[in-house]
């Protein structure tokens, strides 16, 4: 750590998804209350966590919707003094929409937005993609986000963070297995191999990754192997990972092994 650089107590969030921005707004706020009490400074949520991520999204990712949406957040952030990541869309006038990801500091202030390049096929029939990959300075860290499955694409990413390297990346997600997938080994069934690639960027960077995913898919609600958000270290090493499966928020400090784990409702 650098003299530049202070310890950061981040809360991991893995809100049960509903189908509302108004619904997933409430569970965002109240997890920023508790997180800032439990000493967190910064509470990272999964992609599309404003809206949810869901068949429903082009109901409710709309500018009026989304703007009311995001002031409730800064608020919140003003009101309890804590800073937050979290999935959001963005526009560029009514037809365009972005998967994006904003980070709101303490002070209620968007200092940074980072819009999904990779698209899925999908994703392609609503969302337009991003074309870079800003990094932003926060309690003295570099910052920036990879967005899901974008970690598919390491290299990409590393070219991408050349002339502006990172050291803390933020991972939000909605990844695991389809129900009933089997691989060949249990270690490949238990991971899509998303743990292994993401732990290369970790390396390649020699940054912090700092995953949210979603604990549940509305659109497959028998999914499974969801939640379990991980910390990595710049050595690609596995420092924590949170409850498979079940909503809640996990705070622990950066570096750290330990969490404290605060099972939320469905």
């Amino acid at each position: 750590m650098t003299s530049a650089e202070e310890t950061l107590h981040i809360a991991i969030a893995q809100p049960p998804m509903a189908w509302t921005t108004d619904e997933n707004v409430a569970r965002i706020v109240a997890v920023l209350v508790a997180a800032a009490g439990q000493g967190a400074t910064l509470c990272v949520f999964p992609e599309l966590a404003l809206t949810g991520f869901h068949r429903g999204i082009r109901e409710q990712a709309t500018p009026a919707i989304v703007a009311g949406a995001i002031e409730r957040v800064r608020s919140a952030c003003r009101e309890n003094a804590i800073a937050c990541a979290l999935g959001a869309p963005t526009f560029a006038g009514e037809d365009r929409v972005r998967n994006s990801y904003l980070v709101i500091d303490c002070a209620g202030e968007i200092v940074s937005t980072v819009s999904k390049n990779g698209l899925t096929p999908a994703e392609l029939t609503f969302f337009e993609p991003g074309t870079d990959r800003a990094v932003h300075r926060f309690a003295g860290r570099a910052c920036t986000t990879v967005l899901c499955r974008e970690i598919d694409d390491v290299e990409s990413i590393a070219r991408q963070l050349d002339a502006a390297p990172a050291d803390l990346i933020f991972w939000p997600s909605i990844v695991g297995s389809p129900p009933g997938t089997i691989h060949p080994t249990q270690e490949d069934t238990d991971d899509p191999g998303y743990l292994k690639r993401t732990a290369t960027l970790a390396r390649r960077l020699a940054a912090f990754v700092v995953q949210s995913n979603w604990p549940n898919a509305l659109n497959t609600p028998d999914r499974t192997h969801l939640g379990e958000s991980k910390v990595y270290a710049p050595d690609g090493e596995v420092l924590l990972t949170l409850p498979r499966d079940e909503p809640g928020f996990g705070v622990f400090a950066l570096g750290e092994r330990r969490f404290r784990w605060t099972a939320l409702a469905a």
